[in-house]
């Protein structure tokens, strides 16, 4: 069959970016066909790309190379990122679930039912993902594949690694031919008290978050408002301490004085101050996002969903302190 145009662009794309956002739509259980979906991303992310990188110049001045290769990669990783976290949600979900699936599965087993009988009968409508890799598993166990190699397939279809550590525990009961109920119990006894570690681990370092969120969204944008301002006085006030007549007889230390007033005159502008406290406020969100998912989840990217509110938050307190310090002090002191 003849390739259509983004199938044919997706062969611009190495092959370990394909196989990853391959991984990552099956594990999201997004049922695109991958060369088509990376082909339509590159394309997309190019036009943008080049889109935003000629406003930016237009407008703003910027060199539109940095912005270009910056938006490009931006427009290629943030989807990747959407659709791990998707499949990081799903396995977590999945983990949340486990312990009361296996009971069942072992519940069913204890009355009489056949493996493959007891998995298509414990698959719940409340178990989500789960239940559809259930029925899965007991249909292929019914066409003739070996119970193992059957359940195997879950831990590829679902991005956890409870998951894929219960499977394999369970596979190697039943090939040494263990009791599967009491071996589900166990396994089921053991995730919930995994699970409610997890939990007392969490509500521990609520507090660290807290004040991380804080800090990030609140207290950092505030000082930065009122370091602004307090350079935007400085910088007023820079005419009349050149004006300063200094007394006769000084010598030496005029000369020196000149010069340093004279290089005070070339301090940094307002602009560029505002400038680098916006680029200070993005990345402190992001580094403070990344650090709140290592502590809640254990991994950055977890974090990264706190980053618009963390954005949000940051640049409103910034203009708001920034602005009412503008409106209450600037007529006194920025005459």
């Amino acid at each position: 069959m003849e390739m259509g145009f983004y199938e044919s662009t997706a062969s611009l794309a190495p092959k370990p970016m394909r196989e990853a956002f391959a991984k990552q739509l099956l594990y999201a259980d997004v049922r695109l066909e991958v060369r088509r979906f990376v082909g339509f991303l590159l394309v997309y992310s190019l036009v943008a790309s080049l889109v935003v990188a000629s406003v930016l110049a237009l407008f703003l001045h910027i060199p539109p190379a940095f912005t270009f290769l910056g938006f490009f990669a931006g427009f290629l990783v943030v989807p990747y990122l959407m659709l791990s976290l998707s499949a990081d949600g799903k396995g977590q979900f999945v983990e949340r679930i486990l312990p009361d699936a296996l009971q069942l599965i072992s519940s069913n087993i204890r009355a009489g039912l056949t493996t493959e009988k007891a998995l298509i009968v414990s698959a719940r409508p409340e178990f989500g993902p789960l239940e559809r890799e259930l029925k899965r598993s007991s249909t292929e166990i019914m066409s003739g594949v070996p119970v193992e190699i059957a359940l195997n397939g879950m831990p590829g279809r679902i991005k956890s690694r409870i998951l894929e550590q219960t499977v394999w525990l369970l596979s190697r009961g039943i090939g040494s031919g263990g009791e599967i109920s009491d071996l589900l119990i166990q396994l089921s006894n053991n995730l919930r008290e995994q699970n409610a570690l997890r939990e007392e681990e969490q509500a521990d370092v609520s507090t660290y978050v807290i004040l991380i969120f804080f800090s990030s969204a609140f207290g950092a944008p505030a000082l930065y408002g009122v370091s602004s301002f307090i350079v935007q006085v400085m910088t007023a006030q820079k005419p009349n301490v050149g004006s300063i007549n200094l007394p006769a007889g000084t010598g030496g230390v005029s000369g020196f004085t000149t010069s340093m007033l004279q290089a005070s005159k070339s301090t940094i502008t307002v602009d560029f101050v505002v400038l680098f406290i916006e680029i200070m406020i993005v990345f402190g969100a992001l580094f403070s996002a990344m650090t709140l998912g290592v502590i809640n989840k254990g991994k950055e990217k977890e974090g990264l969903k706190y980053l618009p509110f963390l954005l949000l938050a940051s640049f409103g307190v910034f203009l708001i302190v920034r602005t009412a310090l503008l409106t209450v002090f600037g007529p006194i002191l920025l005459k």
